[in-house]
């Protein structure tokens, strides 16, 4: 083997090198960003929530209950409501399931509580669950 015999090997050994790094880098980055999507969705979809809540709030504010006397107590639920979606939404969990198992837990109690306060409360319910249902499909969680 002549010098230049070698100097051609080590220069092609050198661009494998270089493409299988970028290679692997584009995988890793790839993963990385496939691994963080869920959170941010999930982070997304307790952002749909709380503006549900926010026009729950407006609407207590708006006198929209059953009984004005209990104003202040269905502000206060509401804002419960809002203390646990950012509990939940804190979660550092990669698990869609747990996600989902929380925010249905917490969308069951509030839509419970929609229909049993507000007046016409079925039918916001129904319309805060369409809202929402939309908002998961753009947001494409039914895929995990």
């Amino acid at each position: 083997m002549t010098q230049n015999d070698l100097i051609i090997m080590a220069t092609a050994v050198l661009i494998v090198g270089v493409i299988l790094y970028k290679q692997i880098n584009k995988v890793t980055q790839n993963i990385t960003n496939e691994d963080e999507n869920p959170n941010l969705a999930y982070s997304k979809f307790c952002d749909a929530i709380d503006k549900q809540i926010d026009v729950l709030r407006q609407k207590t504010q708006e006198d929209i209950i059953l009984e004005l006397n209990k104003k202040d107590e269905i502000l206060e639920t509401l804002s419960d409501f809002s203390k646990e979606l950012v509990f939940i939404e804190s979660l550092n969990s990669k698990d869609s399931t747990q996600w989902q198992n929380k925010l249905f837990a917490l969308l069951s109690r509030l839509d419970a509580f929609v229909e049993s306060n507000f007046i016409d409360g079925e039918q916001l319910a129904s319309d805060i669950k369409e809202n929402l249902r939309g908002e998961f499909n753009r947001l494409r969680l039914d895929r995990n």
